[in-house]
């Protein structure tokens, strides 16, 4: 378990989950889940899904949850054909290179969220100047120290989450502005499969059948 949970916990801090619009990339370049390659694939996300769900029943950590659902409400808006199906994959690439969709500079993340957020939120998500990937940003949490920052502005854990989520919603909706990477919308039986078993573990455990108007 000690191995499974600091693989499950290292993915979940990088940026190979996507911090903003949840889901995850299909793999990373690199030691510590930092730089993805940013295609996101339907069985990765629907074998993740499995894993944590099952992590979760064993832990009842909640960060576990969590991740079930924001992926879950991902696939739901981004990979659901409206017939039912579920799409095969989002390419990594937009407007000619990689990472473009999800990336940010430090300025553009002050620029949206304003001086006082954006600050909070920059040394939250490790998003600096000088950028973690080729002057721009990955936001992740692999360094972030929530206790530090609540001591910092003086505020709750409750209320920094509170606030961390505000600026996450103002970012994801302005990233719906930029070029969406192409969709491959292939429907796999055996891609499909997978995401539905993965739905009925969740449904099962978490009884949650709001989710896809699973009734």
């Amino acid at each position: 378990m000690n191995i499974v949970e600091t693989t499950l916990d290292g993915i979940a801090l990088g940026g190979i989950y996507d911090h903003i619009g949840f889901g995850f990339a299909r793999y990373s370049t690199d030691e510590i889940w930092l730089v993805p390659h940013f295609e996101k694939m339907l069985y990765d996300q629907a074998l993740l899904l499995l894993v944590y769900t099952e992590t979760y029943q064993i832990t009842e950590i909640k960060q576990y949850k969590e991740i079930v659902y924001n992926t879950i409400e991902f696939i739901e808006r981004e990979m659901t054909q409206p017939d039912g199906g579920f799409y095969s994959a989002i390419d990594a690439d937009s407007e000619g290179a990689e990472g473009t969709y999800y990336i940010w500079s430090y300025l553009e993340i002050m620029d949206i969220l304003g001086e006082k957020e954006g600050s909070l939120y920059a040394k939250a998500y490790d998003i600096t100047v000088a950028g973690n990937l080729e002057g721009k940003n990955i936001p992740n949490l692999i360094y972030s120290d929530a206790k530090a920052l609540v001591d910092e502005y003086d505020i709750t854990l409750d209320e920094l989450q509170d606030k961390l989520e505000a600026s996450r919603l103002l970012l994801f909706f302005q990233r719906q502005n930029r070029v969406y990477p192409h969709l491959d919308d292939k429907i796999l039986t055996s891609w499909n499969g997978l995401l539905i078993a993965a739905l009925q573990k969740q449904v099962q455990h978490f009884q949650n059948l709001d989710l896809f108007n699973l009734q």
